[in-house]
């Protein structure tokens, strides 16, 4: 039986069985024990063991406000190509970069353009972007805000947005279900692809290599967190608007009982073994900026402050509790410009 707000009566019992046996466990063995086992286990189950660079082309260049930017084509190993925005500061000096994730939002005409602003963008294209940076952004790109303060900047469409975008909600679901026929999920897919995207950020030419960041919100938020958690390049996070436990997050109602977006964040073959808090915990002990806004109606107040005890439980384990910082903002599902703010100048001092 299922009730009038999704949630099955075979998803909670299973929900309240949950025992989650791949979480860190600090009386049964040390964090450096189980983040190595574990790390191996979720890149083995989700098919992400070895990331090489993606491939790129320069499709087309810009200037505009003392930064260079540029239109590319990523290649990755699973055949599939996107577009790309990457914005540099006009220097020659090596650069602090962040890799960009941008928000599901329910708006699949843009993706890379969400986060980073081209001048002479197509109309409909320009009037999307402004409706939406309007809403969860403050107005603001937070790309160019970045590349303005000295950050080389990358953003790329992920599957089913932007440069490859379908028909919307029916679209990817379509595709969830055309992957789950071959037993790969839509989420696995958006990993290896950002995972991959990462791989070719570091390795760019005048990047410092060892102040590379994770950077998302919303999706991007978990996206952010997930790279973090099974990149070696990345050298700290910032990740808004996406952390729970998930069975606080498994409540009538919530956005992870509907289908639609949870495609794009769920990866069955870790499901039940490893909650959220612990697959983020496997970034530990790199710098990580974790937050939510306090009426956001995705991430309730309780769930993401009992996740965000487990996080502090998890750096503590790995000597780091100094390094992760989570915040619960007076706000609901938004990232706005003073919020951005606060998140660059962390990022300024711990990178």
């Amino acid at each position: 039986m299922i009730d009038s707000e999704n949630m099955a009566g075979l998803a909670v019992r299973l929900r309240d069985n949950l025992s989650f046996a791949w979480n860190f466990d600090p009386a049964a063995e040390s964090f450096p024990d189980w983040k190595e086992r574990t790390r191996k286990k979720v890149r083995e189950a989700l098919g992400v063991e070895r990331i090489a660079p993606a491939g790129a082309s320069v499709i087309g260049e810009w200037t505009q406000d003392a930064c260079v930017g540029q239109e590319l084509e990523l290649r990755f190993s699973n055949g599939e190509t996107t577009g790309a925005y990457l914005l540099r500061p006009a220097t020659d000096a090596p650069t602090p970069a962040a890799l960009l994730l941008h928000d599901h939002g329910s708006l699949f005409s843009i993706g890379k353009e969400k986060m980073i602003r081209r001048p002479g963008e197509e109309a409909e294209i320009a009037a999307d972007v402004e409706q939406w940076t309007a809403r969860l952004y403050g107005g603001r790109h937070v790309g160019n805000e970045l590349a303005r303060r000295g950050y080389t900047v990358l953003c790329a469409d992920a599957l089913g947005w932007g440069s490859r975008r379908g028909n919307g909600y029916e679209a990817q679901q379509a595709l969830a279900a055309n992957l789950m026929q071959f037993g790969v999920s839509l989420a696995s897919v958006i990993l290896l692809e950002d995972l991959e995207a990462m791989a070719w950020l570091r390795q760019l030419p005048g990047i410092d290599a060892g102040r590379v960041a994770s950077f998302g919100y919303s999706m991007g938020g978990s996206r952010a967190w997930q790279t973090a958690a099974l990149s070696d390049d990345v050298k700290a996070c910032v990740a808004g608007g996406w952390m729970g436990t998930l069975a606080g997050l498994m409540q009538p109602g919530n956005n992870q009982l509907r289908g639609q977006s949870a495609f794009c964040m769920l990866h069955p073959p870790i499901a039940g073994k490893l909650d959220y808090p612990h697959f983020a915990g496997l970034a530990a002990p790199k710098p990580a900026l974790i937050f939510s806004g306090r009426q956001d109606r995705h991430f309730p107040e309780l769930v993401a402050t009992e996740a965000y005890h487990q996080l502090q439980d998890i750096w503590s384990a790995a000597g780091a509790f100094d390094r992760i910082e989570t915040q619960l903002w007076p706000d609901a599902h938004r990232f706005p410009i003073d919020q951005q703010d606060y998140a660059i100048e962390w990022l300024d001092r711990v990178i």
